[in-house]
């Protein structure tokens, strides 16, 4: 398995080739997952990376996030936010359910800088929804979430 920091290494330098694509959604998809390339995957292998390495709940537990669906993409104020849902399961069980997502970094001349991000993750008010359940209604991420996970890179070692 790769570290954090080598997870990070390989999103920063997908999300750079892919930067000057993301304002052009050429696809009749809702999601950006094509446009963003493995970017949907290495987003969801770093948080799970960090969730295991920093939060005691999440290394004993027998969750894996397995994707995630990007929903919508912004480059404004110097940064570049991603936000969607991600995919999680657990082990020795087929059932996935879904969790919000926001991942924001930092860009400095349209160059990101893998040092300065924040990954916020899961609705602490919301019941977990299974992927079933998500994909059989129109679901759209709520604008007031109180976020369960806050992490900011200042505050992990990666």
């Amino acid at each position: 398995m790769k570290s954090s920091q080598e997870i990070l290494e390989m999103l920063t330098h997908e999300l750079t080739i892919k930067l000057n694509n993301i304002e052009f959604k050429n696809s009749l998809s809702k999601y950006y997952n094509d446009t963003l390339g493995d970017s949907s995957f290495l987003l969801a292998g770093l948080l799970e990376s960090i969730l295991k390495a920093n939060y005691e709940e999440w290394s004993n537990m027998n969750k894996w996030i397995d994707d995630s669906l990007i929903m919508s993409i912004n480059t404004q104020n110097e940064r570049l936010t991603i936000q969607g849902i991600m995919i999680l399961g657990e082990i020795d069980t087929t059932q996935q359910w879904i969790a919000p997502f926001l991942f924001s970094v930092e860009l400095f001349q349209s160059k990101i800088n893998s040092k300065k991000f924040t990954f916020l993750f899961s609705d602490s008010d919301s019941y977990d929804i299974t992927y079933e359940e998500f994909n059989n209604h129109n679901y759209q991420i709520n604008s007031d979430i109180e976020w369960k996970y806050i992490i900011n890179s200042n505050d992990i070692l990666i």
